[in-house]
């Protein structure tokens, strides 16, 4: 008798609730964010001396895009917010066997706080 209510109650749960499926959102909506801040990054970033410019003269920006550099920083702000929210939802929901924790979020939790200290500290 013990043995099928076991069995009742590891089977209680069947299909993923809206958190667990919310987890797929949160981790595209971070890749997102950071292919948006990389771009954002390359925009902002000061130019290059290549040979062709030294070669006919041209003039180069050669320093950081302020207006930019204030996007990318609150991008990557509201990056860390939503992989911490997801973290926390995946944490809370990761208690069966089969649950998977997201490494992706972790990973980019990760190069969010990164760029938040980089910017702090170079701006």
């Amino acid at each position: 008798m013990e043995e099928h209510e076991t069995i009742n109650y590891q089977n209680k749960r069947r299909k993923p609730d809206f958190l667990v499926k919310s987890l797929k959102w949160f981790v595209v909506i971070s890749w997102l964010l950071m292919v948006t801040a990389l771009l954002i990054f390359g925009a902002a970033i000061p130019e290059v001396e290549l040979f062709f410019d030294r070669k006919f003269n041209m003039k180069l920006i050669s320093a950081w895009n302020q207006k930019l550099s204030l996007y990318l920083f609150y991008i990557m702000i509201v990056w860390f917010c939503i992989s911490v929210i997801g973290l926390v939802i995946n944490s809370r929901r990761c208690r069966r066997r089969n649950d998977e924790f997201h490494v992706s979020l972790i990973f980019l939790c990760v190069i969010s706080v990164f760029g938040v200290i980089v910017y702090l500290f170079l701006f």
